[in-house]
């Protein structure tokens, strides 16, 4: 896509016309999902200027060019880019400035985190924005500072139970246990003594079809910051508190009842191994209680014993259906009636490790459907319950072929998913043209002009000689170009020189370092097993890329920054 479309697309967004404005967010997409898109740094920064800048009136939800702009660029976090998104981050509306917040976490560089901390308070202080949750509890340390600067943000009704979610990070992390108790304790009791009448409203009707296909966001809501305070009463604890989480283990709730029980098992209050049995047993709470007590060093008193897999499989197969949405994001209403085990598949998953799924079916509006669950990791054991996500369905009949039929469906969308995914690139550059030779253009260009304006002479073959040379040279250094590259495909990282190419799988790569000349990349015995020339990338966006791509992973390597 050449700059004058770009540029083009960027007039556009700043039209009267809402149909104008929503063909040039068309043309933004395309730009955003083009493979290898090569985006000039001046143009990306006029970018974040433009976001900055004022828009006509928004006509409707998807009518938010600064948004979009600012998402497009943060896909390219060169320091020029980061540079200019600081500089502009004031001007840019509420969502832009989360998703600048969200590029920046994702850099883990300490000066930047030093400016998030600063821009983070304001925004808390000034604003109502929905927060990046799930990132910024990675951080406990950072948070504390933020929590401490923004405490009053508490008694705010929108950041309440952000703010409740940052401080159970920061003791879940162990940095302070019981932070600010003699302020926090008092407002939890508070908080929880309100909700916990907005919950009795639903209590005695408590049904977990009503949940699922009549109350869902409401009550959601409401069962969320339920276990938030009860999941912070294990750090601020008192008589009350002890009388709150007695209770509680009466609801009707039985995602509540779980989370109360664990805390009490924390604070060693009795609780009646009939209790925790039925909890374990029932597909709402059983994948929820035994990861809290697997977090607590608690596994022990998870009372399945043997054969746990297949029960916390239909857990997780309740757990993904009643969540499911469609592709406006709204819940499908779907509640299983019956969910069962049908078969089982042995296979690897792509990193060549043994996995299980399950073949289950389960009963919807009367009719039985197939879905497939897994796969668990069968290294840590024949009845694990560490399981890479691969849950689906796609809401074919049970009886529409036999278990065999369903098992090959299973392995060619396996398969053609698999092809896809290592054929994806996501990342890939090649050497440029070497500076001495745009400075033998310029020299060269600059020499013609003196042959035109002084006439031509004997001497042009000489000029046409070099021109020959500067156009050899030219094929040369593009030839090699072309035969040159490196790129993240699928699960590997390739360097291309000529005919030779070199690879490593990604979960191979203990480190990654680099000086003013080379890129180096060690393997998981750290022995240096790739070079590449750092001219050939731009490092900040083939380590942010890197990154993403290894996040995943349980040994995540070194790289640095």
């Amino acid at each position: 896509m050449n700059e004058l479309k770009i540029r083009s697309m960027m007039k556009r967004l700043r039209s009267e016309d809402p149909g104008k404005r929503f063909e040039a967010l068309g043309t933004l997409y395309e730009c955003k999902v083009e493979k290898d898109l090569e985006i000039r740094v001046d143009l990306l920064k006029e970018m974040v200027r433009l976001a900055a800048g004022n828009f006509p009136e928004s006509v409707d939800g998807w009518d938010n060019p600064s948004y979009y702009l600012i998402d497009f660029v943060c896909d390219y976090p060169m320091p020029e880019v980061m540079e200019q998104l600081l500089k502009y981050f004031d001007r840019l509306p509420s969502d832009a400035k989360v998703r600048v917040l969200e590029l920046f976490l994702a850099t883990e560089d300490e000066e930047l985190f030093y400016e998030m901390e600063e821009k983070l308070v304001a925004m808390m202080k000034n604003e109502e924005v929905q927060l990046p949750v799930d990132q910024l509890t990675q951080y406990p340390v950072f948070l504390r500072d933020v929590v401490e600067r923004t405490f009053e943000k508490i008694h705010s009704p929108h950041y309440k139970f952000t703010m409740y979610e940052f401080i159970t990070a920061i003791n879940e992390s162990d940095l302070e246990w019981g932070y600010r108790k003699e302020d926090v304790l008092p407002l939890i009791l508070s908080d929880y003594k309100k909700l916990r009448e907005e919950y009795f409203s639903y209590d005695k009707d408590y049904h977990a079809r009503f949940v699922y296909t009549s109350w869902k966001e409401s009550y959601f809501t409401v069962r969320y910051h339920m276990n938030l305070l009860i999941g912070l009463m294990n750090y601020y604890y008192s008589k009350e508190a002890e009388e709150n989480l007695r209770e509680a283990l009466g609801f009707n709730d039985p995602v509540i009842r779980s989370k109360a029980i664990h805390v009490c098992i924390e604070k060693n209050i009795d609780v009646e191994n009939g209790l925790i049995e039925e909890l374990a047993t029932n597909l709402e709470s059983a994948e929820g209680l035994y990861w809290d007590l697997k977090s607590s060093n608690k596994e022990h008193l998870y009372p399945i014993k043997e054969k746990k897999q297949p029960l916390l499989a239909k857990a997780k197969l309740f757990t993904y259906l009643v969540y499911l949405r469609d592709e406006e994001g709204r819940l499908m209403n779907k509640f299983p009636e019956e969910i069962h085990v049908q078969d089982t598949i042995e296979t690897e998953n792509q990193y060549k490790q043994p996995v299980r799924y399950y073949l289950m079916s389960f009963k919807e509006s009367g009719t039985d459907y197939v879905a497939w669950v897994g796969g668990y990791s069968l290294e840590d054991g024949d009845d694990t319950a560490h399981v890479w996500e691969g849950t689906y369905t796609d809401f074919v009949e049970l009886d529409s072929k036999s278990l065999d039929g369903h098992k090959q469906d299973f392995f060619s969308r396996r398969e053609e998913m698999s092809q896809k995914y290592h054929e994806e690139v996501h990342y890939e550059s090649a050497p440029k043209l070497p500076k001495g030779l745009w400075f033998f253009y310029a020299i060269l260009i600059s020499h013609w002009v003196r042959v035109l304006l002084n006439g031509v002479d004997d001497e042009v073959y000489i000029s046409i000689g070099f021109t020959g040379l500067g156009l050899l040279l030219t094929a040369y250094e593009m030839w090699k170009i072309k035969r040159s590259k490196i790129s993240i495909v699928g699960q590997e990282l390739i360097v291309n020189r000529g005919k030779d190419t070199k690879a490593i799988r990604i979960q191979d790569i203990k480190k990654v370092k680099y000086n003013k000349k080379q890129i180096e990349i060690f393997n998981k015995e750290n022995s240096l097993h790739l070079q590449v020339p750092l001219k050939w990338v731009n490092y900040d966006h083939f380590s942010y890329v890197l990154r993403e791509q290894t996040q995943h992973l349980r040994e995540r390597p070194f790289i640095e920054e």
